[in-house]
């Protein structure tokens, strides 16, 4: 039997899935965001974990695009072995701005946010990173679309990926993000998006639940246990994050390959929101994205099995150009960063993401840690 009916069959269904994505991120148009006629209070969660050089910054950050006396910080400090509470707690002071520093033992980051919420004293709470920085417009965005309807639980901004150097890894990261939040931002439109970044999400405490300390990415978990007490979960591409990005190799297939598994831990714990009771979400949105994670990996990566043996049927040589091509294919992204070699590179994060989840990955250790001077 030839090999080329296989290899066009495998070819065809990621290529199905990913075309399905493409043509709603490509006719999808960023949303409006009204302005709010004024600011609420608000609580932000900032998870903790050694952030001595960061932590200072980070609270720099948010006293200068919010205003102070409508604004509360809880410092969910995670065992950290440095000075992150002390320094914390001097920044907090330095700005008077409410708030705590809560110290605990190392459990990991769902467990920290769930304190952190837990010691919150307002009813939207903003949950973000230690170590980046929002713009004015972030905090404002997210809750003006948070409050523009009672149906809408919990919201997710667009993260700006800033790298010290240029590399295929750090470019990958680059083009990712420039279809990521529209395929969100689509999703969003459809009924309800649940992939999430972490470091700008907000949501109304009536509409969220406890984190599963052990499963599951904090963002997606929370998303999709908002999904499934009624409410809508909703990207806002013009509330911005700024994270650095690692540029060395192991440092960002260390953290992708994290977080490729905390999805898709978030994503089978939570399978129960396949149904049609969760709207267009459980018929639609959830089962591409089932695709896409479980599915669409594996079956990418036999159909470049089944092209390469296809060829070797003919030649060994035309099996090595071809995997030449998918080589230079990916290296092309160290120059000139674009979506084919992105491509490539996370469906390998998320290949090994899928055996990953036999492990358990709750405790993080954080990538290197790079102070951000420019948005």
């Amino acid at each position: 039997m030839s090999l080329l009916p296989i290899a066009v069959f495998l070819t065809i269904i990621p290529a199905s899935v990913y075309l399905i994505y493409l043509m709603g991120a490509f006719t999808t148009k960023d949303p409006q965001v009204k302005k709010l006629e004024s600011l609420p209070v608000v609580s932000v969660v900032i998870p903790a974990y050694n952030e001595e050089a960061v932590i200072t910054d980070r609270i720099n950050n948010l006293s200068s695009v919010y205003p102070v006396e409508k604004l509360e910080i809880i410092v969910s400090n995670d065992g950290s072995q440095d000075r992150t509470e002390e320094v914390a707690k001097t920044a907090l002071q330095q700005h008077s701005i409410k708030g705590k520093v809560i110290t605990h033992e190392r459990s990991g980051v769902n467990k920290a946010i769930n304190r952190g919420i837990e010691n919150s004293s307002n009813e939207l709470v903003v949950i973000t990173g230690a170590d980046g920085l929002f713009d004015e417009n972030t905090i404002p965005n997210l809750l003006s679309v948070l409050l523009s309807s009672d149906d809408v639980g919990a919201v997710s901004g667009d993260l700006i990926p800033v790298a010290k150097g240029e590399s295929v890894f750090s470019n990958s990261e680059s083009a990712y993000r420039s279809i990521y939040g529209r395929i969100c931002t689509w999703e969003s439109k459809v009924h309800s998006t649940f992939c999430f970044n972490g470091p700008v999400v907000a949501f109304k405490k009536e509409a969220s639940s406890s984190l599963n300390t052990r499963r599951g990415a904090d963002d997606a978990s929370m998303a999709l246990s908002v999904i499934k007490k009624g409410y809508r979960c909703q990207y806002v591409p013009s509330a911005k994050f700024y994270e650095y990005v690692p540029d060395k190799f192991y440092e960002q297939r260390r953290q992708k390959i994290r977080r490729a598994t905390r999805l898709l831990e978030a994503t089978f714990f939570n399978r129960d929101a396949l149904s049609p009771k969760f709207g267009k979400f459980g018929t639609f949105v959830f089962p591409l994205r089932i695709l896409l994670f479980f599915v669409v990996p594996t079956i990418f990566f036999l159909s470049l099995l089944a092209w390469f043996f296809y060829l070797a049927s003919f030649s060994i040589l035309y099996s090595v150009i071809f995997v030449l091509a998918i080589f230079a294919l990916v290296s092309i992204g160290g120059v000139v960063p674009n979506v084919l070699s992105s491509f490539i590179i996370y469906q390998s994060y998320l290949f090994l993401g899928f055996f990953n989840m036999l492990r358990d990955v709750h405790i993080w250790e954080p990538t290197e840690r790079v102070k951000i001077t420019n948005k």
